[in-house]
């Protein structure tokens, strides 16, 4: 076999040691540099030396200037990152990308710096943007190389941290550096020096974290397997190889997903605030615009911070789409409200609202794409093509923003370009929440929370995606939405209160008498229920249920029951169950059952009621049930519609009164009873 077509992989660790908090703070450090250099760069930084801010023609330049660092980015990061997989050195994988590319940010910085034409910021924003985008490719690829699977939410947590936290730096840095910008003072001596020293205090920052990187965090050199040399040899052709690079990553649906949901979302991301420094200087017509823009951001970044770090750390014990799904829409609804709200509303609660949403993405998002990669072996080529849904939106989201102002301005309305713009990054954000559901996690047991055996030989059945966000509601632990189903059950008990039945040994029963508002009904003993009869309506005692779940399966509810429906005809005569009860009944999700306790079922019509009455009875099953949402796609509760159930009074006495030993029918030949 020729030397050059050996393919090398990593041999990576069955079980990665767990990372301390300092460990997390070095392998993190770095992110906090990126992003402290590049968040102010493009909307603030980079233009204020030019004569006119906030105006179509500035707008179109932006976005050509975006699009041609962000092309050559697109094909950097993969390419750096599929290259570290494979470099082979004392020094390791990642860090000769890392410290070639921390060289070529300086000259990059200087070109920007004393630019002072288009052709010159070009040139910059170029070297720039390629030095970027290796590093970030080569550093990415450090964190799961060094991560554990149980810790990946944290380490998403820390570099979340991080980069809102370079973020506000930098947005602020600026803020405060260019805060006498206006529209006035637009190419002053002050407004240069202000710039220079961005320039230099987030170069300090990038050099300090890079020795940071390199010294506190280890990069095991590449070791080359046999079975890795062997199975290369197929991969020899050019088309091969760029199969391989570009093409085999897409056919791993998870992946797929992962990567459109986050294109989306920094489309959306991109669109808002690339272009709010324009609006408020164009459209908002604030005097100085610059501190205006700088003040937003750094209040939607401080909003971040709050949800950031502990998000990502509670990713790692429930699911993460439904976290991504709920930032999306948190980004989302302070963009759209951003449209439709009139000038001189405060617009600080938006603000921290989609900071928030926007902190909880960026924390989560990280440790998502890492549960989604398709090798282990080819952690930098995939992440670096994952990094493409973020450059891709600098490249579309500038121009396309641009070109929108740009058909505004020919028809002279500029301030509705810029409400499009918002609401076309509203409308990404959306499509991101809408990709995310697509995500099937498959993260094994927790160690955290271990899961409870299903029933043996159960069918399961695909339960609606709205379900996901009741999380890991589990029995007396509400999660989700489905925390205002106790809320809701506490409200019902106060209008509507239920009775114990004098006696009972099991109370999974409770009673309350009631006037049937029906239409007549004839029961099969004969007995009729006509309108403004008293009957006895039975309700499941929820928490007593899920008591008996966590201790007992679910077929020893059955007897349990008929226990207190003994109970309640041996109370014939007292005010539970007087005299002149024509009958018992009650509604249930789980009435396969009821014909073993001489329950008769009718179905009910699916009216808004009925379907109303099927979410709320659903909804308690995983609330009391140990199984928690795993039930719902056991048997045939996912598919039903609440049923009633009825039973005459005779029938009542006759089988459960007193000397009914012979006729006891406690479901004990194979049927199983359900929770409730």
């Amino acid at each position: 076999m020729h030397p050059r077509h050996v393919h090398h992989s990593a041999v990576l660790p069955d079980k990665k040691p767990l990372l301390s908090v300092p460990n997390q703070l070095a392998l993190s450090v770095l992110w906090f540099a990126l992003n402290f250099q590049n968040a102010a760069l493009l909307p603030i930084v980079l233009f204020t030396g030019s004569g006119q801010v906030g105006n179509a023609q500035q707008a179109t330049l932006l976005g050509w200037l975006s699009a041609l660092g962000s092309v050559v980015a697109m094909l950097v990061a993969p390419i750096t990152g599929a290259l570290s997989d494979h470099t082979r050195g004392a020094l390791g994988r990642r860090r000769p990308y890392i410290i070639v590319a921390s060289a070529i940010f300086l000259p990059g910085v200087v070109l920007l710096a004393t630019a002072r034409d288009i052709a010159a910021f070009a040139i910059g924003f170029f070297v720039y943007q390629v030095a970027s985008s290796a590093c970030t490719a080569a550093y990415q690829s450090l964190l799961p190389d060094r991560v554990p699977r149980e810790q990946r939410g944290a380490a998403s947590g820390y570099l979340g941290l991080m980069t809102i936290l370079g973020n506000v730096g930098s947005l602020a840095l600026a803020g405060i550096l260019l805060s006498s910008v206006s529209l006035t003072s637009i190419g002053s001596l002050s407004i240069e020096r202000g710039a220079n020293v961005f320039y230099a205090l987030t170069s300090i920052a990038l050099l300090v974290s890079v020795f940071i990187t390199l010294v506190g965090v280890p990069d095991e050199p590449l070791t080359l397997t046999l079975s890795a040399a062997a199975g290369s040899a197929v991969e020899t052709s050019t088309r091969q190889r760029f199969a391989h690079l570009w093409i085999a990553p897409w056919r791993h649906n998870n992946f797929t997903w992962v990567l459109l949901t986050r294109a989306f979302v920094m489309l959306g991301l991109t669109l808002f605030l690339t272009f709010i420094e324009y609006y408020f200087a164009n459209v908002a017509h604030e005097t100085n615009f610059v501190e205006a823009t700088a003040t937003l951001a750094v209040l939607a970044l401080l909003g971040a911070v709050c949800s950031a770090f502990l998000l990502g750390v509670l990713s790692d014990r429930v699911a993460r789409v439904p976290l991504v799904l709920l930032a999306s829409a948190c980004m989302a609804i302070p963009a759209v409200a951003f449209i439709l709200l009139p000038a001189g509303v405060p617009l600080w609660p938006l603000g921290l609202l989609f900071g928030l949403g926007y902190g909880a993405y960026t924390s989560v998002d990280w440790a998502l794409a890492v549960d989604a990669l398709p090798s282990a072996s080819d952690v930098g080529k995939d992440m670096g093509i994952w990094s493409v849904a973020t450059t891709l939106p600098a490249v579309v989201a500038p121009l396309l923003g641009s070109l929108v102002l740009a058909l505004a301005s020919r028809f002279g309305a500029i301030s509705v370009g810029y409400r499009l713009v918002f609401a076309l990054a509203a409308i990404f954000l959306l499509l991101g929440a809408i990709c995310v559901r697509f995500v099937r996690e498959d993260r094994g047991a927790s160690p955290l929370a271990p899961s409870t055996p299903s029933v043996p030989g159960a069918r399961r059945r695909r339960i609606a995606r709205g379900w996901s966000l009741a999380f890991r509601t589990r029995a007396g632990h509400a999660r989700g939405f489905l925390r205002f189903w106790p809320v809701w059950e506490r409200i019902t008990l106060l209008v509507h209160p239920t009775h114990p039945i004098p006696h009972a040994s099991a109370n999974v029963l409770r009673t309350q008498l009631t006037r049937w508002r029906g239409r007549p009904i004839t029961l099969p003993d004969g007995t009729q229920v006509t309108r403004g009869d008293l009957v006895v309506e039975l309700h499941v005692n929820n928490r007593a249920l899920g008591e008996v779940l966590a201790h007992a399966s679910d077929w020893r509810l059955l007897p349990l029951i008929a226990d207190d429906l003994r109970a309640l005809a041996g109370a014939k005569g007292t005010s539970v169950f007087p005299y002149e009860v024509r009958a018992v009944y009650g509604f249930t999700l789980l009435s396969r059952a009821a014909p073993r306790l001489g329950f008769t079922v009718r179905s009910r019509p699916h009216t808004v009621r009925a379907w109303l009455d099927r979410v709320f009875l659903m909804g308690l099953i995983p609330l009391y049930n140990p199984r928690g949402l795993d039930r719902l796609q056991q048997g045939a509760v996912y598919t039903s519609y609440p049923a009633e159930v009825w039973m005459s009074r005779d029938e009542l006495l006759r089988r459960y009164g007193a000397g009914d030993g012979q006729r006891r029918n406690d479901g004990g030949d194979g049927e199983h009873a359900r929770a409730e």
